[in-house]
């Protein structure tokens, strides 16, 4: 299969661009109100203790790509915005090594199947700033450093070295919407993630690469604690003015998305709990729009098997609207089972979580030109 022939693979430059184009406004990834989904899966079983570059695990048994059935269900409801995680360990084994063709084939057929339903994706290198390393029959879990190299670290070489091979690759593929460098940096001791990942973005520029880049921000980019541990200005230098800082955002008592009470437990103890949908995403917008840069958020979600929460997500939806921030729930994919997050249907139908998100998105639909923004691709 990652080897397969497939037409769009193999389009002209000349018409790759004229796609890009056509829907260059309406597929924004990042500019403008509207909401897409994270379609989860090839990322899935990277947290196992025993997994690492050296294991890990088969697809179809340990990982999933999404189905093409499953980009379709949401495409048909007008959701045409995708973030794909991926597992870095998958993608590139050895540090500083090629690619593997097996899991970068998988992200190509998946990339395929989005441009044929048109939609934008978010590539997003799903590793929290670290990759695990197996040594003989050890595992150890390196966080990526910008500064001299201890115990424990890699240099960020390697996640350029990443970047620059993985652009190589998509590019110019139509579906390519944006990359994201890193899902929820953390804990990074002198590791300097702003550095770094100016340094990425830098070193896809002179490589000639136009995309998006979505820099996430440090402290598992938690908009409520945006101003805690990032700059009070951006920190990247993009010549091109297409970076998006990403933030995430739930809504439980410690903003981790895990939900372990119920709203009713939550709302005994915080009477407050009704409000979190517009306040807990108020630090990381007031810093954007303070800032005239351009924020996305890259992960939010409540449980669809609890209808408490639904007006939390309805005043969250309001508020990215009035912000003109876009928005990516968490999340779909065909290999959830019973995840209080997932937004896959129940009983045949539609949850009712993903129900208020397509309406919104339906509302928020117009052509960025409408709201004065003009941005068109760069010419590549």
């Amino acid at each position: 299969m990652s080897r397969r022939k497939n037409t769009l693979r193999h389009f002209g430059a000349g018409l790759l661009v004229a796609i890009a184009a056509a829907c260059g406004e309406m597929n924004n990834v990042s500019r403008g109100a509207g909401f897409g989904v994270n379609l989860a899966g090839a990322e899935f079983s990277a947290l196992r203790p025993d997994f690492s570059n050296a294991n890990v695990g088969a697809h179809g048994t340990d990982f999933f790509f999404p189905s093409r059935a499953t980009l379709k269900y949401y495409a048909d409801r007008g959701i045409s915005l995708v973030r794909l995680p991926i597992s870095w360990e998958r993608v590139q084994p050895r540090l500083g090594d090629e690619l593997d063709p097996s899991y970068l084939g998988r992200i190509l057929e998946f990339l395929d199947h989005a441009a044929q339903f048109d939609c934008s994706v978010v590539l997003d290198v799903h590793n929290y700033g670290r990759y695990r390393l197996q040594r003989g029959q050890q595992i150890e879990e390196l966080v990526v450093s910008s500064s001299r190299i201890r115990n424990g670290q890699i240099d960020r070489s390697y996640l350029i070295d990443l970047w620059l091979r993985l652009s190589k690759r998509v590019r110019n593929h139509p579906a390519i919407g944006a990359y994201g460098l890193m899902n929820e940096p953390h804990d990074m001791a002198d590791g300097d993630w702003h550095t770094t990942s100016n340094l990425v973005v830098l070193a896809l520029r002179r490589a000639g690469d136009t995309n998006w880049v979505w820099v996430a921000g440090d402290g598992w980019s938690s908009a409520e604690n945006w101003n805690r541990y990032n700059p009070a200005a951006p920190w990247v230098v993009d010549n091109l003015g297409r970076t998006a800082y990403e933030a995430h955002v739930y809504f439980d008592a410690d903003g981790s998305g895990k939900y372990v009470d119920s709203f009713a437990e939550e709302a005994r103890r915080d009477s407050r709990v009704g409000l979190r949908g517009r306040d807990r995403i108020q630090a990381f917008a007031a810093w954007c729009e303070r800032n005239e840069t351009v924020g996305v958020i890259g992960e939010f979600g409540v449980p669809w098997n609890d209808q408490g929460w639904l007006p939390v997500l309805e005043q969250f939806l309001l508020e990215t609207r009035r912000r003109d921030i876009k928005a990516y729930a968490w999340a779909g994919g065909d290999y959830w089972g019973d995840y209080n997050l997932s937004l896959e249907a129940r009983r045949g139908g539609d949850v009712a979580t993903l129900k208020r998100i397509v309406v919104h998105n339906r509302q928020a639909e117009q052509p960025l030109k409408a709201r004065g923004i003009d941005d068109h691709p760069v010419p590549r």
